[in-house]
């Protein structure tokens, strides 16, 4: 059963050993399809090219699926899935500055890897500010704690917010939003392209 570490089935150094190779394998899909060059990932948030939104999308609704069978027909442990808590208010604060990065820079952490292993230097940049942006936090973090543990909900998933359990609520709601963004993304694309025609 899955997750193989966390139920027991191997021990920590298999366990880093495949989380090494899974995650070389990961950054190779991410530069075949765009993610490891901000060229591809900054026109998204200006309506101009939505591959990359559009390879988020599959890859949110086919995770999703494939965990809701795999729990369904036990061969996974849903419980035992590292799912991060929840801090409301620093979580949103966090947002905010996470995606007004991601605007200006074109790049998030796990894609700048991905960029900086090819040899993008607007990456390297990238990471450089975000281990200073770390080291400041944590510097801080004494004199903010109180808002960095506040809203505090747990392991907090859809099902909690509006009832039923993984198969019903949380599973029909992820495909609901990822068609949603799918379909506003396209809409405010023809708009925008539709504009440049005038």
């Amino acid at each position: 059963m899955y997750p193989l570490f966390t139920t027991g089935s191997i021990d920590m150094n298999s366990n880093l050993l495949y989380g090494l190779i899974i995650g070389a394998l990961f950054g190779v899909v991410l530069e075949r399809t765009g993610f490891g060059s901000s060229k591809h990932i900054v026109p998204v948030f200006y309506f101009k090219n939505l591959k990359v939104s559009h390879t988020i999308v599959s890859a949110i609704i086919t995770c999703s699926t494939l965990i809701v069978i795999a729990s369904y027909n036990g061969w996974i442990d849903y419980n035992q899935i590292f799912i991060p808590d929840t801090y409301v208010w620093p979580y949103l604060v966090g947002g905010v500055l996470f995606g007004g990065a991601m605007v200006m820079s074109g790049w998030c952490p796990g894609t700048a890897v991905v960029g900086f292993a090819s040899g993008k230097i607007d990456a390297f940049v990238f990471i450089l500010g975000l281990l200073s942006g770390m080291y400041f936090y944590f510097d801080i973090y004494d004199q903010i704690a109180d808002f960095a543990n506040s809203g505090y909900l747990g392991r907090f998933t859809i099902d909690k917010l509006v009832g039923g359990d993984l198969y019903t609520s949380s599973y029909l709601i992820t495909i609901l939003l990822g068609a949603f963004l799918a379909i506003f993304m396209n809409i405010m694309k023809l708009i925008r392209d539709k504009k440049e025609k005038i």
